[in-house]
C-alpha cells in the first residue's frame, strides 16, 4: 500500500502536542558522544590524583606489618574502606558522565520533561510489536548506524595501532613505569580520536533524528483542515484573530471615520476614506485607508455609517500611496479629488430633492 503523501508543515499545535508527549529529536549517539568526552576531560584533569590516590591506598595495604585476623567485623569494614575509596577515586569520572549527559539531553530537547513516556503501555512488551519494530526501516536505520560506528571507531583504533606498532613491539623489553606510561599514551590517543569521531557521528545522526521527526510531524490536507477547524473552537486562538482584527484596523482608521464624506476605492485592494470641512481645513484630509482586509473593513463601516462609496482605482491606488493616515491631499490630486467630491454633493442634492421636493 503507497503511503499517505504529508505535503502540509505541521501546525503550532501539532508540534505542542507532540512535545507534550515527550516526541521531540534527540540522538543517544550524540549524548554518548559529549558524555565521553567530558570523562575524558575529567580524566585528563584529576586522572594523576586519581591513580596517586590509588596507589597510595595499595601500597598501604602491602605494606600491613602483620596480616589481620580476619573477622565479619573486619571483612565488613574492610569492603566499606574499599567502597568509599572507589567512589571517592572514581566521582570525578561518574560525575562528568552524569552532567554530560543531561546536559545533551537538555540541550536536544530544550529542557523538556515529560512524563508521557514513562505511562504504562501494552503495546511497548507486546512481542508482535517489537518483532515489527526490529524489521521496520527505522530499525534498519538504527541497525545499520550501529554497524557504522563499530566499524568506524575499530578502524581508528587499527591505524593508531598500526602506526604504534614499532613502539608496542618497544614495550617488551621496558621496565613496568615507561610501560604503563607508553600504554597510556596510546590508550589516550585512541580516545581521544575516536570521541572526536563519535561526536562528528552523533551530530550526523542527530541531524538524521531531526529530519526524520519533522517527516513524522508532517499533516495531509485532510489533517490541517481537522485542526484548522479545532483551532476556530480554541479560546486562545480566538482571542489571538481578536487582537489580530484590532491591530489591522489600528494601523489604517481614524477616530474620524465617522465623519468621512466619501471613500474612493479599488474597488477591493485598496480603500481611502476622505473628510472635507471647508472652515478646519484647507484640503481634503486623509481619514482611513488599507488594503485587502482593511480596504474590506472601511468598505463595511461606510455601507454602516451612510458613507458615499466611488469607484475609481487610479485616484484610490494615488491617494494610498502619496498619503499617509491624517494627511491632507496632495496638490495633484486636487483636481481629481474635487471632481469627485462634487459627484458626491450632487447626488446628496438629488437625494434631498427627493426626499423633499420643492424645498
Amino acid at each position: 500500500m503507497a503511503t499517505e503523501e504529508r505535503p502540509e508543515r505541521p501546525t503550532p499545535r501539532k508540534r505542542r502536542r507532540a512535545r507534550e508527549q515527550g516526541q521531540v529529536a534527540t540522538s543517544t549517539d550524540l549524548s554518548s558522544a559529549i558524555a565521553l568526552l567530558l570523562i575524558y576531560l575529567a580524566w585528563r584533569l584529576a586522572g594523576p590524583a586519581m591513580v596517586q590516590r590509588m596507589a597510595d591506598a595499595t601500597e598501604r595495604w602491602l605494606t600491613v606489618p602483620e596480616p589481620p585476623h580476619l573477622t565479619p567485623e573486619s571483612v565488613a569494614d574492610g569492603l566499606q574502606s574499599l567502597l568509599l575509596l572507589l567512589g571517592a577515586v572514581l566521582a570525578p569520572v561518574m560525575l562528568a558522565a552524569i552532567i554530560g549527559s543531561v546536559a545533551a539531553t537538555a540541550a536536544q530537547t530544550r529542557g523538556l520533561i515529560s512524563s508521557a513516556l514513562l505511562q504504562p503501555d501494552v503495546g511497548r512488551i507486546n512481542p508482535a510489536n517489537g518483532f515489527k519494530r526490529l524489521f521496520s526501516v527505522r530499525g534498519l536505520v538504527a541497525t545499520l548506524k550501529g554497524i557504522i560506528k563499530v566499524c568506524v571507531v575499530m578502524l581508528i583504533a587499527a591505524l593508531i595501532l598500526r602506526a604504534r606498532a614499532p613502539e608496542i613491539i618497544a614495550m617488551g623489553d621496558m621496565e613496568l613505569l615507561p610501560m604503563v606510561s607508553t600504554m597510556l599514551a596510546i590508550a589516550g590517543e585512541m580516545v581521544v580520536k575516536c570521541t572526536l569521531t563519535l561526536l562528528v557521528l552523533g551530530g550526523a545522526d542527530y541531524a538524521f533524528e531531526w529530519w526524520d521527526h519533522e517527516k513524522s510531524l508532517r499533516m495531509t490536507r485532510q489533517e490541517l483542515k481537522r485542526e484548522l477547524r479545532e483551532d476556530d473552537g480554541d479560546p486562545q486562538m480566538q482571542q489571538r484573530r481578536r487582537q489580530m482584527r484590532r491591530d489591522i484596523l489600528a494601523q489604517g482608521i481614524s477616530g474620524e471615520m465617522p465623519h468621512a464624506d466619501v471613500v474612493v476605492t479599488n474597488p477591493t485592494q485598496y480603500a481611502v476614506a476622505l473628510r472635507y470641512d471647508p472652515r478646519e481645513m484647507a484640503a481634503p484630509r486623509v481619514v482611513a485607508k488599507g488594503q485587502r482586509a482593511v480596504a474590506r473593513q472601511i468598505r463595511r463601516l461606510a455601507q454602516q455609517w451612510g458613507i458615499e462609496i466611488v469607484e475609481n482605482p487610479p485616484v484610490a491606488r494615488s491617494l494610498f500611496a502619496a498619503c499617509r493616515l491624517g494627511d491632507p491631499v496632495p496638490e495633484a490630486l486636487y483636481t481629481v479629488v474635487a471632481e469627485i467630491f462634487a459627484a458626491v454633493y450632487r447626488r446628496r442634492q438629488a437625494r434631498r430633492d427627493r426626499t423633499f421636493p420643492g424645498s
